[in-house]
C-alpha cells in the first residue's frame, strides 16, 4: 500500500514537472536578457547551439503533441531559439 502511494505520488510529481517545464523555460527565456520575439500563439522553449539540434528538438515536440515548431536565429552566434505552438 505504501509503495503504491509512493509510486503514485512520484508519478504525479513528474507529470506536474513535465506540464510546467515549457512554461518555465519560456519565462526564463523571456527574462534572460536576450531578445526573444513574442509572437501570439508561439511559446519559446529553449536556445540550441545550432540549427540541426533545434530542428531535432522541434520534431520531437511535434511527436509529443504540439502542432508546429519554428527555429529562429538568436543572433550572430549561430544559436537558434525553438518556438512551438
Amino acid at each position: 500500500m505504501r509503495i503504491t502511494a509512493a509510486l503514485t505520488s512520484a508519478g504525479l510529481a513528474t507529470l506536474g514537472l513535465l506540464v510546467l517545464a515549457p512554461a518555465v523555460s519560456a519565462q526564463a527565456a523571456a527574462t534572460a536578457g536576450t531578445s526573444v520575439s513574442v509572437v501570439t500563439g508561439w511559446q519559446a522553449i529553449a536556445k540550441y547551439p545550432n540549427y540541426r539540434r533545434c530542428v531535432d528538438a522541434g520534431q520531437q515536440y511535434v511527436r509529443e503533441g504540439f502542432n508546429d515548431w519554428d527555429c529562429r536565429p538568436a543572433g550572430p552566434s549561430g544559436e537558434y531559439w525553438l518556438f512551438v505552438r
